[in-house]
């Protein structure tokens, strides 16, 4: 059975005459009777009564002409479907994101789930050193996460999504909690914990280190760790203090014991949605230029 036999015989059945029907698909009367006819062979029906003056649909006739009509719009759909999974209109994506950093995207991405509501996605969070581990074993199709380095991600596509201002977090009853703002000289005698693996694997000490060092001051760093609710715990029981994206100061807000201070530096955070150079998802080149699109709209 081909679909050409099944659209000669629903032209037949809702014209119930071969010639208005061979006229209707632009072929000859004997093609449309030798269609029908090996339809029926095939099927071992017969579906047309044709006699010299009239055709009628035979009750199999009548039943396999819905079935027909069905067919042919699956069969639509089905090349719809696959033409729209082809151009990431569909299918799946796996995307991470660094932690407490989900405000920075929910409006972008609820936008691309209007435009592209057939995708499917899940969501998974990490530190920004577990994203990128995650993505170069193929668990992750695009991560969103703070660049210090961009060496680090060599055969990546990076786009830039935010550029991200730094906060100071200390402890509430530290004397240098009711500044408006603070500089890295008014740092220089403080204890600072970094938020970053202890070996930097991302360069995310090396950025606020050396923005120390540029200006010829030697920040005293008393520790590395990468989990930021270990960070907050240190400096509410006067550790230290930190320098983090203002997007990880959010729960700052809820804790009276913390607060979070702008840092009036010239170091910003780059924030951006990376993927493998060599993933080829459908859903994710749609993603990539959706928000191609949005920075050509900040610009």
């Amino acid at each position: 059975m081909n679909t050409r036999q099944i659209e000669y015989f629903l032209a037949v059945a809702e014209e119930l005459s071969f010639t208005r029907a061979a006229e209707k698909m632009y072929v000859s009367q004997t093609a449309v009777t030798q269609q029908i006819q090996a339809l029926e062979e095939l099927m071992g029906v017969k579906l047309l009564n044709r006699t010299k003056k009239q055709v009628e649909l035979t009750l199999a006739g009548q039943v396999f002409q819905q079935e027909g009509r069905q067919i042919l719009q699956h069969i639509e759909n089905a090349f719809a479907h696959a033409r729209d999974a082809s151009e990431g209109m569909t299918g799946g994506m796996k995307i991470g994101f660094a932690n407490y950093a989900g405000n920075i995207l929910s409006n972008s991405l609820q936008e691309f789930r209007g435009r592209y509501p057939n995708v499917k996605i899940q969501f998974q969070s990490y530190s920004p050193s577990v994203l990128l581990d995650q993505l170069r074993d193929g668990n992750l199709d695009l991560i969103f996460s703070p660049v210090f380095d961009p060496a680090v991600y060599k055969g990546c596509s990076i786009q830039k999504v935010d550029r991200i201002s730094l906060m100071v977090v200390l402890p509430s009853s530290h004397p240098l909690s009711g500044r408006p703002y603070l500089t890295k000289k008014d740092l220089l005698q403080e204890n600072l914990i970094l938020a970053c693996t202890p070996d930097s694997k991302i360069g995310e000490d090396r950025m606020i280190i050396e923005s120390f060092l540029q200006e010829g001051y030697h920040p005293k760093i008393v520790d590395k760790i990468e989990d930021v609710e270990t960070i907050l715990l240190m400096i509410n029981v006067n550790m230290g203090i930190s320098i983090l994206p203002s997007y990880i100061t959010l729960p700052v807000g809820n804790d009276r014991r913390i607060v979070a201070i702008p840092y009036e530096s010239d170091v910003r955070v780059e924030y951006a949605a990376i993927s493998l150079e060599k993933n080829e998802n459908p859903a994710l080149k749609k993603m990539q230029q959706f928000l191609q699109g949005l920075q050509k709209k900040h610009l």
